[in-house]
């Protein structure tokens, strides 16, 4: 890019005026060559460590409460054993902690991107 930028201004200097003066030109890619260059490159985040981080905080939380043990229906089965017939998800508890997973690992992210 910084090197288009060199080009245009080499080419405005050869080439003949117009509404804008060569100098305006010139100045303008001039400043936008310096602006671009005090930029610092976005930090690109590997999506296999992303993920990975984020199962890790998806298993750090206690799911105990993801089965509504009140609501279960159960039977009794060959051989008098007891089997599950349905149970019944706690859906809301399920979202709130995914979300609060996500949450966390978008602090760590913006912490990562603090430190660089």
């Amino acid at each position: 890019m910084i090197n288009n930028i060199k080009n245009a201004i080499d080419r405005v200097s050869n080439s003949y005026p117009s509404i804008f003066t060569k100098d305006d030109v010139i100045k303008l890619l001039a400043d936008l060559s310096a602006e671009m260059q005090d930029e610092t490159p976005k930090q690109v985040i590997d999506k296999d460590v992303l993920l990975t981080t984020f199962r890790q905080m998806l298993s750090e939380k206690d799911w105990d409460d993801v089965v509504d043990k009140d609501d279960i229906e159960l039977s009794i089965g060959y051989d008098n054993k007891i089997e599950v017939d349905r149970v019944a998800i706690n859906e809301d508890f399920l979202i709130d902690s995914a979300v609060d997973s996500l949450e966390a690992l978008w602090d760590v992210l913006e912490e990562a991107g603090n430190e660089d």
